[in-house]
């Protein structure tokens, strides 16, 4: 029987277009272009419309391959390419309400947020958006109108549910009367969680009310940028049955040294579940941790994954077989704090543990916008998480898995997170330098734990631990010597100066070895000689010496063993001339402080380098004091 050849289709090598029957399908299109032109020129006007029209289809066809091209290269996280092929779709399709909808995703999950709200609105007009809208004549709810009885209405899964009602705790002061339809699972742990705010399922009718807002326009209202997340949101807000949570725990009779930590390793949400679960199988580094005993966070029909994982490699997952993980979600929140910890990839169980405050280790697809609101590893809509992101869709799971089994082993077995300590206080404007000193710290050193010592009217700063001291101390050298004493710290940390850009991981612990301190030793302009006369104060004890013999030690970056280093500094400081409180205090007192004790030393060249003196060298911290600040911006 004979049969009818396909056409030739090939990809042109170098060029990547279609080669079609011989003829290029660019060279085609403008072949039919010109035919069109050249029958309207000849007013042949029927004709030129019918070839236009079979171009026309064309077109409609592009813009699909722009939008599709488009959320290939999102998924591969190439953001600036996506959109460029957003905005030509748009720009050919105005009226595609799927194109502004998926670039309010992408924004968002770039943390721009102002760009993000601004077409997010549009998830109501997209087929893609299977979550139904409430019906309702009444307003939609603002901050600046005074509405007395607000409904606040659901939208989208569990998880996302969770997230935006976070933000209820701050709403709650916007109106008197707040009402909140949400799926009946999650009421009981709401109901104790909030006291002063009515919860009825999403499928009750509502009468007696002035204004209305779904969940995702809690957030579109209030956060305009990063930091609003930790200034709006309440942390933790959800009060589990502590009570059951102790009845758990009690009923798998730990023995001494044993470690409970739940697990869940798979998404149920339609079209990204795949992307966003992984495997027992790849889960073992994770699995084979010592002393640890792992329970099934997991909801759904997965028995089958937890059978073929003892049978294979005799690792039990435990149940806790009167707690359906789908239905009962408050048992499931207690269930999670009977833990130690929870690893999880990005789905309810992860929202519910942090916003019950659980220690989380989260294994994150990229799928998902909230779950990039962070500081280094800490979620900033539920610090209690760390976040390990794939580097796209389609990556391996694998260097994200070793990374939470190392943490999650620290973590169990009494291991340190490097720790960093700064001080500084401070209006929101003269913040500006200190949050990308954070930041930097945080992008470079991901695991860190960095504490903020300041006072109670300075404004947070995302991603820190703060511990406050109010002191009426007008000299700047003895409240950071105080101020760091009363931290009380008893473990290894690093002192750093907030006007830094920290480009390397750094950890403090190693670098001590068995030193009691480490000071931050002079390395550039050390042989000029030492201006006895400034801010007023006189020190001619040193006239005529060099920089590097009247202070050879910089107060920027220090290394310390635990608090009494500081305890005694500062005790040196207020034993010596009162004019040393107010400038190069810290610098004398280690000056003293080293030639009674052993001590090592870091080099300002490496640990603290000026940015004039950057060619040829690469060092991990860059040290813009002075009015070299400005070049942090």
């Amino acid at each position: 029987m004979a049969t009818c050849p396909s056409p030739e289709l090939a990809i042109q090598s170098g060029w990547g277009r279609v080669n079609r029957q011989g003829l290029l399908v660019k060279d085609e299109l403008l072949k039919r272009i010109q035919v069109g032109v050249n029958l309207a020129n000849e007013d042949k006007f029927e004709e030129a419309i019918k070839e236009f029209d079979g171009i026309a289809e064309l077109y409609h066809a592009m813009v699909q391959v722009l939008i599709q091209r488009g959320r290939a290269h999102w998924e591969m996280k190439r953001w600036e390419i996506a959109e460029e092929d957003f905005i030509k779709a748009r720009a050919m399709a105005p009226d595609n309400v799927d194109i502004p909808w998926t670039m309010a995703l992408m924004n968002l999950q770039q943390r721009k947020f102002s760009e993000g709200w601004k077409t997010f609105d549009y998830r109501w007009q997209s087929k893609k958006f299977d979550s139904p809208r409430l019906k309702t004549s009444k307003p939609q709810w603002e901050p600046d109108k005074d509405y007395k009885d607000l409904l606040v209405w659901s939208e989208q899964g569990i998880g996302d549910q969770i997230l935006y009602c976070s933000l209820l705790r701050h709403l709650k002061t916007l109106v008197p009367e707040l009402t909140v339809l949400m799926d009946a699972r999650l009421i009981p742990l709401f109901k104790r969680s909030f006291t002063d705010i009515e919860f009825i399922p999403q499928n009750a009718r509502v009468w007696d009310i002035d204004s209305q807002i779904p969940m995702g326009n809690i957030a579109k209202e209030l956060i305009k940028e990063m930091d609003d997340i930790p200034r709006f949101r309440s942390d933790p807000y959800l009060i589990p049955d502590y009570s059951r949570a102790s009845a758990i725990r009690a009923d798998f009779n730990l023995k001494p040294g044993e470690k409970m930590v739940g697990i869940s390793w798979a998404s149920g949400a339609p079209r990204i579940g795949n992307h966003k679960s992984a495997s027992l199988e790849e889960l073992l580094p994770i699995l084979r941790i010592p002393n640890t005993r792992f329970v099934s966070l997991q909801y759904g029909d997965h028995y089958a994954d937890m059978f073929e994982l003892e049978k294979t490699h005799g690792i039990q997952i435990e149940q806790v077989l009167d707690i359906d993980n789908t239905q009962d979600l408050d048992g499931l929140a207690a269930l999670i704090t009977a833990c130690d910890a929870v690893v999880t990839v990005s789905n309810a169980t992860g929202h519910i543990a942090g916003a019950v405050g659980a220690k989380t280790f989260l294994l994150d697809s990229n799928k998902l916008w909230y779950w990039n609101s962070k500081v280094g590893r800490t979620n900033l809509w539920y610090p209690s998480v760390n976040t390990y992101p794939k580097a796209h869709a389609v990556a391996p799971w694998e260097p994200q898995i070793t990374e939470v089994a190392r943490d999650l082993n620290r973590f169990l077995n009494g291991g340190e997170r490097p720790v960093f300590v700064f001080f500084r206080t401070g209006t929101e404007e003269q913040l500006w330098y200190s949050r990308k000193f954070v930041t930097s710290l945080l992008e470079t050193n991901p695991d860190a734990r960095v504490i903020m010592c300041t006072d109670s009217k300075t404004p947070v700063i995302a991603g820190t631990e703060r511990f406050e001291l109010d002191l009426d101390c007008e000299d700047y050298m003895e409240y950071r010597l105080k101020i760091y004493s009363a931290l009380s710290l008893n473990i290894p940390a690093m002192y750093l100066d907030d006007d830094m850009i920290v480009r390397e991981a750094i950890d403090p612990v190693s670098l001590l070895g068995d030193k009691q301190a480490l000071f931050c030793e002079r390395y550039f302009d050390k042989d000029q000689y030492f201006n006895p006369n400034i801010k007023g104060l006189q020190f001619e004890e040193h006239r005529g010496k060099t920089l590097y013999e009247t202070f050879p030690y910089l107060a920027c970056a220090t290394v310390t063993r635990d608090f009494k280093v500081w305890q005694e500094l500062l005790d040196i400081l207020q034993h010596i001339a009162p004019k040393y409180r107010t400038w190069y205090g810290d610098q004398e007192a280690m000056k003293i402080w080293a030639k009674m004790h052993p001590h090592g030393t870091l080099s300002e060249e490496e640990y603290a380098c000026l940015p004039e003196y950057l060619f040829g060298r690469n060092p991990k911290i860059i040290h813009y004091k002075g009015n070299r600040k400005e070049q942090m911006r």
